[in-house]
């Protein structure tokens, strides 16, 4: 027996006395119905599209065979203007992508270039106070003596 989501909402029980609560179970079995419901529905759509998508499929082989059952090997027109027209449009997209991956390899080179300058001073700053402290260093070292 198959059942829908009418024969769940339509569903009675009988009354015990330690039984479920009556309500419990009719709020359960409403959700449960609901959800039979969409589920049910959803089936049948599924089904419509694999129909439509098995009579797409149908008319596509139809128009591409011949009479005799066999593949059609139509050849397809080749116009040389708009196959110039494409190919002036992936030339175009790809320069433009080289253009934004050029401008973003200079700005990380200019990046690259600023944090090396901006260490090399840290470099000069360290080396320069290395060479006070060696100073100052052997300046108390002779006054000791």
């Amino acid at each position: 027996m198959r059942l829908n989501h009418l024969d769940i909402l339509e569903q009675c029980f009988r009354d015990k006395i330690f039984g479920y609560n009556k309500e419990d179970v009719d709020t359960f079995l409403h959700l449960v119905a609901e959800d039979f419901k969409e589920i049910t529905e959803e089936l049948d759509l599924l089904k419509k599209e694999i129909d439509k998508k098995n009579q797409d499929t149908d008319k596509f082989n139809e128009r591409d065979t011949n009479k005799a059952g066999e593949r059609k090997n139509d050849p397809i027109e080749i116009n040389p203007e708009i196959i110039k027209e494409k190919a002036k449009r992936i030339i175009n997209t790809a320069r433009e992508h080289a253009n934004q991956h050029k401008k973003k390899a200079e700005h990380e080179l200019s990046n690259l270039k600023r944090e090396i300058k901006k260490i090399r001073q840290e470099k000069n700053t360290l080396i320069a106070a290395i060479k006070m402290s060696a100073q100052k260093t052997h300046v108390l070292q002779k006054n000791k003596k």
